[in-house]
């Protein structure tokens, strides 16, 4: 019993430092590298109408996928079509990657909709 409790104790300890680390990347004000909090999420070419309207239909071009704990500098957000009742998207560079594409902030950690302090259409200049 005491092996199983110090076990469990120590992979608890385990996940508050790596959950701690992955969340402390932004502070949920402006630009800056946010979580991702759901699996297959898919990052979108942006072309043509997209950033100015970001939808699943105007944004068709799949360039990759992002899992939970990956991360993304995000650099602005648009409104568009509504994914899980939030109308936000955003442009974003994933860690690691040399291209640019759009997201649904749905599936980004934050804790409102729009993320203050990161411009509108006006900044998403790439």
């Amino acid at each position: 019993m005491r092996k199983t409790t110090a076990a469990l104790a120590a992979a608890g300890a385990l996940a508050l430092v790596v959950t701690t680390a992955q969340s402390a990347a932004a502070d949920g004000h402006g630009r800056g590298w946010y979580g991702v909090w759901a699996n297959g999420v898919n990052v979108r070419s942006i072309d043509g109408d997209c950033i100015h309207a970001p939808s699943t239909t105007n944004c068709p071009s799949i360039i990759g996928q992002l899992n939970s704990w990956d991360e993304v500098m995000v650099y602005c957000q648009v409104p568009g079509q509504s994914v899980g009742g939030n109308p936000y998207w955003l442009m974003v560079q994933p860690r690691g990657w040399s291209q640019y594409g759009i997201v649904s902030s749905y599936y980004v950690e934050n804790t409102t909709n729009w993320i203050d302090g990161v411009p509108g259409i006006e900044g998403c200049v790439i």
